[in-house]
C-alpha cells in the first residue's frame, strides 16, 4: 500500500511516500481538488486514485499499519469529500430498504483462546438498533 513498506512481515512507514500522503490530505483540506492536491504534492494521480487514498482508514493506523495522519485530518478530508460529492450529486450512498434493521457492535472486552468461544462472544455483542 502506498505510504508503507513491508519489512519482515511488518508494515513500516515509507517516509517519502508518507510525506506525499500528508501533503495530499492537507492540500485537499485546504480546498484543492483531488487531482490538484496530488499534483501539488508532486505526484500526479488520477481523481479515482486520490479518492481511494483519502478513504483508506489504514492511514490513521490499525493493528497492522502505523498511523501516517491524525484521525482529525482524516475526518476533515472525508467530511470535505462527502460535502463536495453531495454538492454535485456525484456519490451514491446506500440507503437500506424499508423494514431493514440496523445493528451496532459493542466494543469487545474479553479475549478467548478458543476461536469458537471468541466468535460466540463477539456475536453476543451485536445489538439491533431500534
Amino acid at each position: 500500500m502506498y505510504g508503507y513498506k513491508i519489512i519482515n512481515g511488518r508494515a513500516e512507514i515509507d517516509e517519502a511516500e508518507a510525506a506525499v500522503i500528508i501533503d495530499i490530505f492537507n492540500g485537499y483540506i485546504s480546498g484543492l481538488s483531488m487531482k490538484a492536491a496530488a499534483e501539488s504534492a508532486g505526484v500526479p494521480m488520477a481523481h479515482s486514485t486520490v479518492k481511494k487514498l483519502l478513504s483508506r482508514t489504514a492511514y490513521i493506523g490499525d493493528d497492522y499499519y502505523p498511523p501516517i495522519i491524525s484521525r482529525e485530518t482524516f475526518a476533515k478530508a472525508n467530511a470535505r469529500r462527502i460535502h463536495r460529492s453531495d454538492m454535485y450529486n456525484r456519490e451514491k450512498r446506500y440507503c437500506p430498504p424499508q423494514g431493514c434493521k440496523e445493528f451496532s457492535l459493542s466494543e469487545p472486552t474479553k479475549q478467548f483462546n478458543d476461536p469458537a468461544e471468541q466468535a460466540e462472544y463477539i456475536y453476543s455483542l451485536i445489538e439491533v438498533k431500534t
